[in-house]
Formats: C-alpha cells, sequence, structure tokens
C-alpha cells in the first residue's frame, strides 16, 4: 500500500476573478448595483473544484454509471456543514488557501494588531474616577458598513480607539496579510502607494470594475434603471497566486496533475499547477514548523487563539471566552450526492430542506462563520473547551477551523 502524497496546489488566474459568496444583484428591495468579490473562494469551493478533476482524471465523468467509483474516489457527498464526514474519498486533508508572493506565504493578520496602541484619549483623571469610563458585560459593538465586530465582555473599554498610523477611520479595522517573519501587506493594491514608515507594504490584490446591464430587468414595466449594475472583480499581479496543500491517496487516485479548472459560482478561471510538498513541517498541523513566527505575542494573563482559516463555531462558544476580536463571513454552498445527484447543470430553485431529493445541485442555508484573522483570548481553565468546540474534524478536513494558540506568559 503506497503512502498518501502531500501536493502543493496554486492556482494562477488566467482572468480576472470573482467569489461572489452571498454578495448578488438580487431584486426589488434586495438589488444591489455595486457588487465587490470576496477575497478568497470558499473552502467549500475548493473541495468542490477537486472533486470535479479527480472525476475528470480519472475517467468517471458521466457520474451516471459510475456511482461506485465515483463514491471511492471523491467520497458520497459534498460538503455538509451540518454533517460529520471526515474524508472525501481519496482526498484525506485540505489546508486553508493561502495567497503566494513571489517566494512568500501570505496568511491572515491577526486582528490584535489593532489592539498594539489602544489609547485613551480623554484627559486622564484620578484612577479611581471611573465616570469616563464603561465597563462593558457581553456587549457587541458592531462597526457601521464594515460587519466587523468586537466583543469585549467584563472588560474596559475605552471610549476612543487608536491603532496609530495604520488607522483609517473610527469605524473601521484593516484587514491585513502578513508573511512569517512579520511583513504587513495591504490587500488591494493602490497605483499611487506611496511606502511610509512601518506601514503595510503595498496590496496584493488590483480591483477591476465592470458596468453591465441585466436584461431581464429592463424587460419589465417601469424598472428602466433597475437593470444597471457594476460588478468589481480582482486580479494577481505576476508571480502572486493561490496556494493550498492536500493530502491524496494515490491507490485510489491513480491521476492527479495539472490543468485547466474553473471555481466559484462565477466559474473564474485558473491554471492549477500541482507538485509535490516539498517542505518538512505538516501544513495540516498549526503546531508544526510551518506556522511558526505567525502570532506569537504572548498576552500576560490570556490565551490567545488566532484563525487561520474561516471557522464554523456554534454560539456556546461565546459562554467560554473573556473576548474576542473578530469580523463574520457568510457561507453558503451547494450540496449534491453521488448516487441521487443526475443533472449538474440546473440548480434546484429552492433550498435545502428535509424534503430535499438532490436530483439536482441544492443550496444549503445561509450561516455566518468566523473570519480569518479572529482572535479568542480565552483564561485557562476555558482553554481545553474552546479548543474543543472549535476544532471539529469534519470542518478541519476540507481546511476550516485552523487556528493557532499561544498560551500566556
Amino acid at each position: 500500500m503506497s503512502k498518501p502524497i502531500v501536493y502543493q496546489v496554486d492556482l494562477r488566474p488566467m482572468d480576472v476573478f470573482f467569489f461572489g459568496g452571498e454578495q448578488h444583484f438580487g431584486e426589488g428591495e434586495d438589488s444591489n448595483y455595486f457588487v465587490h468579490s470576496n477575497f478568497y473562494p470558499q473552502q467549500s469551493g475548493v473541495l468542490g473544484m477537486l472533486r470535479h478533476q479527480l472525476l475528470i482524471q480519472n475517467d468517471c465523468i458521466p457520474v451516471k454509471g459510475n456511482e461506485t467509483k465515483a463514491s471511492g474516489l471523491i467520497g458520497e457527498e459534498s460538503y455538509n456543514i451540518n454533517g460529520e464526514v471526515t474524508t472525501y474519498g481519496s482526498i484525506l486533508n485540505i489546508s486553508p488557501i493561502f495567497i503566494s508572493k513571489e517566494q512568500d506565504l501570505l496568511f491572515p493578520e491577526a486582528f490584535e494588531y489593532y489592539f498594539d496602541k489602544i489609547k485613551d484619549k480623554e484627559k486622564k483623571k484620578d484612577k479611581t474616577n471611573t465616570k469616563d469610563t464603561e465597563t462593558l458585560s457581553q456587549v457587541e459593538i458592531s462597526f457601521k458598513g464594515s460587519g466587523q465586530t468586537l466583543i469585549y465582555p467584563d472588560v474596559i473599554f475605552p471610549k476612543i480607539v487608536s491603532v496609530g498610523d495604520s488607522y483609517l477611520g473610527k469605524y473601521e479595522i484593516m484587514e491585513l496579510l502578513v508573511t512569517k517573519n512579520g511583513t504587513r501587506f495591504n490587500y488591494l493594491n493602490n497605483k499611487e502607494f506611496v511606502k511610509k514608515g512601518t506601514l503595510p507594504e503595498n496590496g496584493v490584490f488590483t480591483e477591476i470594475g465592470k458596468p453591465g446591464i441585466q436584461k431581464s430587468s429592463r424587460k419589465e414595466k417601469g424598472a428602466k434603471d433597475q437593470g444597471f449594475y457594476k460588478q468589481f472583480s480582482y486580479t494577481f499581479p505576476e508571480k502572486t497566486c493561490f496556494t493550498f496543500f492536500v493530502e491524496i491517496d494515490r491507490e485510489i487516485a491513480k491521476t492527479f496533475e495539472s490543468g485547466r479548472i474553473m471555481i466559484g459560482g462565477e466559474k473564474s478561471p485558473f491554471h492549477m499547477v500541482v507538485s509535490d510538498y516539498k517542505g518538512k513541517e505538516s501544513p495540516f498541523q498549526e503546531d508544526s514548523g510551518f506556522y511558526k513566527g505567525l502570532y506569537e505575542n504572548r498576552h500576560s494573563s490570556l490565551n490567545k487563539i488566532v484563525c487561520i482559516s474561516d471557522c464554523v463555531v456554534c454560539d456556546e462558544i461565546a459562554g467560554h471566552i473573556t473576548f474576542m476580536s473578530n469580523t463574520m463571513i457568510d457561507f453558503r454552498n451547494s450540496r449534491t450526492k453521488v448516487v441521487n445527484t443526475s443533472d449538474y447543470n440546473r440548480m434546484e430553485p429552492k433550498y435545502e430542506n428535509v424534503r430535499s431529493k438532490y436530483d439536482s445541485p441544492v443550496r444549503s442555508n445561509k450561516y455566518q462563520l468566523l473570519k480569518k484573522g479572529t482572535v479568542i483570548w480565552v483564561t485557562d481553565t476555558q482553554l481545553d473547551t474552546v479548543k474543543t468546540i472549535i476544532k471539529k474534524n469534519q470542518h478541519r478536513a476540507i481546511g476550516y477551523n485552523y487556528i493557532k494558540i499561544i498560551n500566556h506568559l
């Protein structure tokens, strides 16, 4: 029996790419005339792309008539956020998706960065006078228009938060990328960027706007202006691409090689470059040397948990943490089953429910995940409980729920 092989997979864009998530043009009151791509494809989308490529490369298309072989090759069903599946046929592990810039891997910067220089700008008074601050108990503060929240249970919240020169405004927390040696990058590339002091480097995503018209809306009486929209996609500069790692059982999958792929609801085209992973440290274990150097500033009394990937968690986690700096991201995926699904070209109009037959792909219900970069602080007594809540194998199998734990001093 041969040993499973770990591959490095680079996704190099062949054109602009768009990962919409829950952002769409909609209709009526839900109309959106400006729609921006997410920076990353969903991990469930990465799994779906791999399953499709393995079927093609191992002569399992069409699936009908090859159900037994296909199930052994890619598993019996797609990712189910409420399921217990931990492997998908020959696909044993998928890492979170990262960005490669020349020779460096770029990881999501921890949101703790914005607390490095928190200061209360109010005029300082006698320390016994507490009128200038508020003690908050599990209060959620929303940042207007950003989808970002901070949760501060039982701590003093300063009236004015400052994070130094990189702070962009009262209601905004910057999201950044970082290398293992600590170099920070913006996400968006700015043609007029000028490097100043210790501020982050210029970004890696170039935004491209594209106007268009929805013909269906133009046909409606009185809907003259509702068909216009503008979609913002991204592209990368040279020597920059998405990178992830995957462990494949080659006893089952006889072929897995480079090729042209499409990923995301908009079917963005990429060149998938597959190569043997030559590193000695495992990208599937957060305590390995692969992640060494990231997020290593220690708190004096609290343990720190940083989400390297988006994380699926339940509400009970709120009762076990001390405080959290986080952003949420929407999640929804297409659900299929090898034995049931026969028409992959038509999406069921209704969302997934107990009556779903999966004759064609079905949209899952909508969920919100903790976004990569989220930081959670916990006490020693709650650490094991929080780890158990987050480190669920059914999510980790496809690259969700990767966390790095930094114990306190």
